[in-house]
């Protein structure tokens, strides 16, 4: 394959092809993860607020259970009221449990959402990447909609889960076997038990290596079995089948595009710490103005609360918009090259030329001559 060829012409749809920005965006707002906040947070207070079940005579543990959660509940709940009436004035009572009910129930239908705005965006943009090497035609983001809103877009997420179970059943079988002697070897003697504790370790760690491996493996199969299912139209199984084939077949090749993403990803990590420092400081600058102007004209009212308060809610959104949109754009970017890239790949795997980039043409050109005398 031609990988020089591959990269310009992803940069030239990405850079051309307008409509797929928007795709990419809503593909990188519903992949996000807040496992990078999460880790953040190394507090170790609920070692301190453990519940501590304790049976009373007469009674059973699970009485005791029930007991120690109606206590529980209602001390978190009075907790929670007067938290509202102090913080925000609010004196009518108010379950946690309801809010806890409805922060689920709203939390769940927001995964909903972002699934399917992730594999919906994700359909158009491999089909709308696909239809513009056959035609060279642009299509509008309408389009694009109707692209991603289809059969193809549930198939997608199938695939997903699919691979993703067969390549945890593969590593758990692959650890079962690794540790089934155990039992046997045990309670052998000292020399028998220092061997195979050493070679079970060994198993142990190539055991992970070959996770990484599969975890790669499993990667690529999927974006080539979403490639053939996107593209084709093919079922789920055709698509897996397919992709598992094309992997096999030309492991090279795909092997590279592998690293090109990888070091794409690698590369946009890089860039995310200087630009959020910078985005951060431009934020604060162009949202703490505005905040602080809020807050003084509130302040004429005599309480200390309220000029903060409105300060925060007009500056802060304008910090977050300057802080996540110009990340979240760019990342859209990104995944419109990863999806161009690999959709090229693909159609580079099946033998189907190379669209060359559109030229400009210059006052040299033979068709504006042409032109030009008629």
């Amino acid at each position: 394959m031609n990988y020089s060829g591959v990269l310009k012409r992803a940069w030239h749809i990405v850079w051309n092809y307008r409509a797929l920005w928007l795709f990419g965006i809503i593909f990188a707002l519903a992949t996000f993860s807040w496992g990078t906040w999460a880790l953040l947070d190394r507090d170790d207070d609920w070692e301190r607020d453990r519940i501590v079940i304790t049976t009373l005579d007469g009674e059973t543990f699970w009485d005791a259970l029930q007991r120690t959660i109606r206590t529980e509940v209602a001390e978190a709940n009075r907790a929670f009221n007067e938290l509202l009436a102090e913080e925000l004035g609010l004196d009518r009572k108010v379950h946690l449990l309801t809010v806890i009910g409805i922060t689920a129930a709203l939390a769940v239908f927001a995964f909903v959402v972002a699934k399917v705005a992730h594999y919906v965006s994700e359909t158009a943009l491999i089909r709308m990447i696909g239809a513009y090497e056959e035609t060279g035609e642009r299509l509008k983001v309408r389009q694009g909609l109707r692209m991603g809103w289809s059969r193809s877009a549930w198939h997608l997420f199938l695939i997903n889960l699919i691979i993703d179970l067969l390549a945890v059943l593969a590593a758990i079988l692959l650890f079962v076997l690794i540790f089934s002697p155990l039992p046997l070897w045990v309670n052998g003697p000292k020399g028998v038990l220092f061997v195979f504790a050493f070679l079970t370790g060994g198993l142990f760690f190539l055991g992970i290596a070959a996770v990484i491996v599969l975890v790669t493996l499993t990667s690529v199969w999927k974006r080539l079995a979403r490639q053939a299912c996107a593209l084709e139209g093919t079922g789920v199984t055709e698509a897996i089948g397919q992709g598992f084939t094309m992997v096999r077949r030309h492991l090279r090749d795909v092997g590279l595009t592998w690293l090109i993403t990888a070091g794409v990803d690698l590369g946009w990590t890089a860039a995310i710490v200087p630009l959020l420092i910078l985005l951060l400081g431009a934020g604060l600058i162009i949202g703490g103005l505005p905040g602080l102007a809020a807050a003084g004209i509130a302040g004429g009212g005599g309480s200390e609360e309220i000029p903060v308060f409105v300060g925060l809610a007009v500056g802060l959104p304008i910090l977050l918009l300057v802080v996540i949109g110009p990340l979240v754009f760019l990342d859209g970017l990104r995944e419109v090259f990863v999806s161009a890239l690999w959709t090229l790949t693909y159609r580079g795997l099946q033998g189907l030329a190379l669209v060359e980039p559109e030229r400009i043409p210059t006052l040299d050109a033979p068709g504006l001559e042409i032109a030009s005398a008629a």
